[in-house]
């Protein structure tokens, strides 16, 4: 467990991590959060089609591009898990969308833990025209009563793969539509329809969850998955100065994020 970072640093020990786990060939589980309240760009989305800079300056949220795909993601009051697994791994060879099940899994057991009824989302499911993920689930998606709850995207190489996504434990809608472009000519409209879409733990739960008890849950439910061992690490010291530099080459530089 990371605890809460800063974007450039959370996507750059994620990468730094996914190099490491392909190098080593052990899987690496991460969980952490966000400070300050971040919009992180899916890797092939245009910065300048899908944020409202304008907003982002006001309402002092950060913006960062993930290494994953997929449609942007306001990263604020969440717990946001990382897989880094390598080829050599039996998960990489299932294929991309029964590895993200198999990930998935032991998430939705984490969510029925502490009271959540949820379950994956099935195929063919769809939300809204949007430029965030939240409001378009999709068949990699965990949700609770139709809603979205958990949201997942994945990189793959061929030395490897990373899944990562976002535990929402409340959500801000207003604040997501306020700071993502969307083709709805209203934004509180459009926030209110995503209402429908999406849902949050604590909602789901009807009582606080704090990024504790949520992490603690997925901790002890990937724990009991079939075949996994997990063991409390930290960083080397080879893998921290390896994220330092990918912050400063990549991840630190607004040019760098704003590529696309």
């Amino acid at each position: 467990m990371s605890g809460i970072g800063n974007p450039y640093e959370n996507m750059a020990a994620d990468e730094a991590l996914f190099d490491a786990a392909c190098t080593s060939g052990i899987p690496v589980f991460r969980l952490y959060g966000w400070t300050p309240a971040t919009v992180s760009l899916g890797f092939a989305q245009r910065a300048s089609e899908t944020l409202d800079f304008g907003e982002i300056k006001k309402r002092h949220v950060a913006w960062v591009r993930r290494p994953t795909g997929g449609r942007a993601v306001l990263h604020d009051m969440e717990v946001t898990y990382s897989v880094s697994i390598p080829q050599s791994d039996p998960l990489y060879a299932m294929g991309l969308e029964a590895s993200y099940e198999w990930i998935c899994r032991p998430i939705v057991e984490a969510l029925l833990s502490i009271g959540v009824s949820a379950s994956l989302a099935p195929h063919g499911s769809g939300g809204f025209v949007s430029a965030s993920c939240f409001t378009a689930p999709g068949t990699t998606d965990i949700l609770a009563r139709h809603r979205k709850i958990v949201g997942s995207a994945q990189m793959r190489t061929r030395d490897g793969f990373l899944q990562h996504g976002s535990v929402v434990l409340k959500n801000d809608l207003e604040k997501l539509f306020a700071v993502i472009r969307t083709s709805q000519p209203n934004k509180l409209d459009a926030a209110r329809r995503a209402a429908s879409l999406m849902t949050s733990v604590s909602d789901e739960a009807r009582r606080t969850v704090s990024f504790d008890e949520m992490a603690r849950a997925l901790v002890e439910a990937f724990s009991a998955a079939e075949g996994v061992r997990l063991l409390a690490d930290s960083p080397t010291a080879r893998e921290t100065v390896n994220a330092s530099e990918i912050v400063v080459r990549k991840y630190g530089q607004e040019d760098w994020n704003a590529l696309r």
